[in-house]
């Protein structure tokens, strides 16, 4: 196996900047000299992750995860080091002839996993349904059903659409010359084991589109029936360990790059939704897994913006899914909510197939609905306006949703339209309104973030509108002992500087002391192996090096600190005596339980001993400079 040199790393390392590779993971706002965001790591609601394009490296507060950009790509692709190299080379356009292998062994190399054997096996078969559509007979009627649709083979081609005929065992015996294994198969969801114990192909005589999740991987298919036969008209993959449809929103990782451009996402219905979307230039479109928008969709959606069009069909289901979702996204997580309703209860598909895609594109920049001038609509609905009774109750509905909007230009404009609409002075739109009591629970109860930015969230009191309140980063619990800060500064220092290092490794044997939390003694030892083998300071570098999650993220938690850059030995010194100190405050608890004890079992000499032991500990702690 070949290894990648060093200068190699170094070179792709500094040729793209870890702020825009996170950005294709995580919404990022700009704060001060870093980027901050909702870590992908872990599930929150204030943001605690921050990425420094000075340093670059990334680091969450939260759950402490940190490192370069190429253990964001191990971390959060589940990519060896090598296939994350491999990956940041190819954003910055440098040539790496260097194959990936079993044997690779550089540092944070994984072995093949279960889960990564089920991707290549999906790849497999993607493959072969692909070329059964497109180049075979079998495939024909399928192929012919998709192109009177108005697909191309341009976009056949580009979803890699394909075909699994109808016989029992196409795929199971195109795997089984291949030597895969067909009980992993069976596992990954793509073939089915008969009560016999016969393994055959899940799906049949169905045009397949494959899945993949929000790193790209294949994970899955969806099966659709083309012709007359019984059976579901979609036939999804089953939950298996790489996929599970909560997780899933079909086209993600491709719409990511676009959605971030747009700073908007549009959620679609159905995979041909999707693909007509994508031909019309929105390529910002995704559909979940044939389920309502779950909260794994909506944390992945937060993640690359705060703005959602939800464009779902014209007729009743759609109508009312559009509103379960809207409500999920706008009320429960406080995006920013537009819904597009397209004219004769057309889907997306039909509309930009029968329309056009500059007409979809007149409505989707606009036609598109403010979430309150939705919702207005669908209160009306299954109400006989005529009826007294049920106007009175539609008025009461709307003036409610009114009530609970921010601005006092959107209050107003939308007491306009009621007043226009049924013939009410504002007087007493007004009137009935501050008659309305709506009690506005505050936006960290919803866990999602502030409106326009994350430097800021909306606090309500009354009627009286939001007032801000500025918040800061979460941060571990607790003050840090002035010895664990002792240790953090030293560290720091011998991080970033190679003199600083053997200044301080040179007093810590000088005064005998060394570092005592685990964590912070481990680092140490690893940058005496790192300067001993001749390296620079390079926190980056560093971080290549290290195996151990927790030795990386310690290094991104330092190198995020902010401390004085002009040292003198004199300050190394009296972090030094400090961490001395702290030692001998340790040692005389210690001395002190075991006195304790001594005095309890009535073993006065022990006892008498460790008290002059303690007195003599005292002393030299005094005598120790603070």
């Amino acid at each position: 196996m070949q290894r990648i040199p060093e200068e190699k790393i170094d070179e792709i390392r500094s040729q793209v900047d870890i702020v825009d590779v996170v950005g294709n993971y995580v919404q990022l706002k700009k704060q001060g000299r870093n980027y901050t965001g909702l870590c992908p790591f872990h599930g929150e609601k204030t943001p605690s992750f921050s990425v420094s394009p000075e340093k670059q490296i990334f680091h969450c507060f939260g759950c402490g995860k940190g490192g370069n950009v190429f253990s964001f790509l191990m971390q959060i692709d589940g990519l060896s080091f090598v296939e994350s190299v491999k990956k940041v080379a190819d954003l910055a356009h440098i040539p790496l002839d260097v194959a990936i292998s079993q044997g690779d062994s550089s540092p944070g190399n994984k072995p093949d996993s279960q889960e990564s054997k089920m991707i290549e096996i999906h790849q497999l078969a993607s493959k072969l349904y692909h070329y059964l559509l497109m180049e075979t007979e079998e495939g024909q009627d399928a192929l012919q059903y998709l192109l009177d649709r108005g697909m191309s083979e341009q976009e056949l081609d580009h979803f890699e659409i394909g075909f699994a005929p109808a016989h029992a065992s196409t795929v199971t015996t195109f795997l089984k010359k291949r030597e895969v294994d067909l009980a992993l198969a069976v596992e990954s969801g793509l073939l089915t084991e008969r009560d016999d114990g016969e393994i055959v192909d899940r799906f049949r005589n169905r045009i397949m589109f494959p899945i993949k999740n929000d790193r790209g991987q294949l994970v899955g298919f969806s099966g659709r029936l083309f012709n007359q036969e019984d059976g579901p008209k979609y036939l999804n993959s089953p939950e298996t360990p790489i996929f599970n449809k909560r997780n899933i929103l079909y086209h993600f990782s491709d719409a990511r790059q676009e959605i971030r451009k747009k700073e908007e996402i549009l959620l679609l219905e159905g995979y041909m939704d999707v693909i007509s979307s994508v031909s019309a230039t929105f390529s910002n479109g995704v559909a979940s897994m044939g389920t309502s928008l779950t909260e794994e969709h909506v944390q992945m959606i937060r993640r690359v913006t705060n703005r959602a069009i939800i464009c779902y069909d014209g007729d009743r289901a759609g109508i009312e899914a559009s509103f379960k979702a809207g409500t999920m996204l706008a009320e429960q997580h406080r995006l920013e909510v537009f819904v597009l309703q397209l004219p004769n209860g057309k889907d997306p598909d039909d509309f930009i197939r029968s329309e056009g895609a500059e007409k979809f594109a007149e409505i989707y920049t606009h036609q598109r609905l403010t979430w309150t001038a939705f919702k207005l609509q669908f209160f009306k609905r299954n109400r006989n306006l005529q009826n007294e009774t049920d106007k009175i109750a539609y008025l009461g509905e709307a003036l409610a949703e009114i009530g609970k909007l921010d601005q006092a230009v959107e209050r107003e404009l939308y007491l306009k339209q009621l007043g226009s609409e049924f013939d009410l002075s504002m007087e007493a739109l007004k009137q009935q309104l501050q008659q309305t009591v709506v009690v506005k629970p505050k936006p960290h109860d919803y866990g999602g973030p502030p409106p326009e930015s994350y430097g800021e969230y909306p606090s309500y009191e009354g009627d009286g509108g939001p007032v801000y309140e500025q918040f800061s980063f979460a941060q571990p619990s607790g003050v840090p002992s002035a010895g664990l800060t002792s240790e953090k500064r030293l560290l720091k220092y011998m991080l970033e500087d190679r003199d600083a290092f053997i200044q301080i490794r040179n007093l810590l044997e000088e005064h005998q002391t060394d570092f005592y939390h685990d964590n912070y003694k481990a680092l140490y030892t690893h940058l005496i192996g790192f300067y001993a083998s001749g390296n620079d300071a390079n926190p980056l570098a560093l971080m290549d090096q290290l195996k151990d999650d927790m030795a990386r993220n310690l290094v991104s938690e330092l190198e995020m600190m902010t401390v004085n850059t002009d040292v003198s030995i004199e300050e190394y010194q009296d972090y030094v005596q400090s961490l001395t100190k702290s030692s001998i405050e340790r040692d005389i608890k210690e001395k002190e339980q075991a006195l304790l004890t001594a005095t309890q079992q009535g073993d006065m000499p022990a006892a008498l001993e460790l008290a002059r032991t303690i007195t003599t500990m005292r002393a030299t702690m005094k005598n120790t400079p603070n």
